[in-house]
C-alpha cells in the first residue's frame, strides 16, 4: 500500500531527528558537540590552515556557529586561529599538535561506527540511500533559492504571538 505524502514527512522526519540524535550521542560520549565533530572531522582533512569562512561554507553553518565551535577548541588546545597571509581580513583555523592526534582519533572512531552501521545495508542501499539524500538535498536547495528569487523570505504569519 502506498503511503500518503504525509506519511512519508513523518518517516523522514523521524529519520532525520533520529540520525541527529545519533550523532549528537555518539559526539557527547566523547566529549565533544555535533558541530564540533563536524569542525574536526573537516580539518582534520586538511593539509593547509582553512578559512572560517570556507568551514562555514562547507559545513553549512553560520558565521556565528563557527566561531563559537572554534573558541571552544581553541580554550582546549585543540585548534588555533591566525591571520591569512594570503587575505589579511580572513582568519584560518588549523589544529594543533594536540588537536590533529585528537581529531584522527575521533575521525578514525567515527568512519568506523559509520562503516558498522552501513554494512547492515545492501551495496544497492547503501548507493540508493546516498544518491536520493543527495537529490533530496539537491531539491531542497534548489526550491529554497525558488522562494527566495520569488521574494519569500519570511514566515507567511507574521501576526501570531502579536498583541493586537
Amino acid at each position: 500500500m502506498a503511503r500518503t505524502m504525509d506519511e512519508v514527512l513523518n518517516r523522514y522526519y523521524e529519520s532525520w531527528l533520529g540520525l541527529d540524535a545519533v550523532y549528537e550521542k555518539w559526539a557527547a560520549r566523547r566529549g565533544i558537540t555535533f558541530n564540533m565533530l563536524n569542525i574536526l572531522a573537516l580539518l582534520h582533512e586538511q593539509t593547509e590552515p582553512i578559512a572560517q569562512s570556507e568551514l562555514c561554507r562547507r559545513l553549512h553553518l553560520s558565521k556565528q556557529t563557527v566561531a563559537s565551535v572554534i573558541d571552544s577548541l581553541e580554550k582546549r588546545g585543540i585548534a588555533a586561529r591566525h591571520v591569512s597571509e594570503e587575505d589579511r581580513r580572513s582568519r584560518v583555523v588549523r589544529l594543533t599538535e594536540e588537536g590533529r592526534a585528537f581529531a584522527r582519533e575521533i575521525s578514525t572512531a567515527l568512519r568506523r561506527f559509520e562503516r558498522r552501521s552501513l554494512s547492515m545495508l545492501s551495496e544497492e542501499e547503501r548507493t540508493a540511500l546516498v544518491d536520493t539524500t543527495y537529490k533530496l538535498w539537491r531539491s531542497m536547495a534548489d526550491e529554497l533559492e525558488r522562494e527566495e528569487n520569488a521574494g519569500c523570505t519570511q514566515w507567511p504569519r507574521t501576526d501570531i504571538g502579536s498583541s493586537d
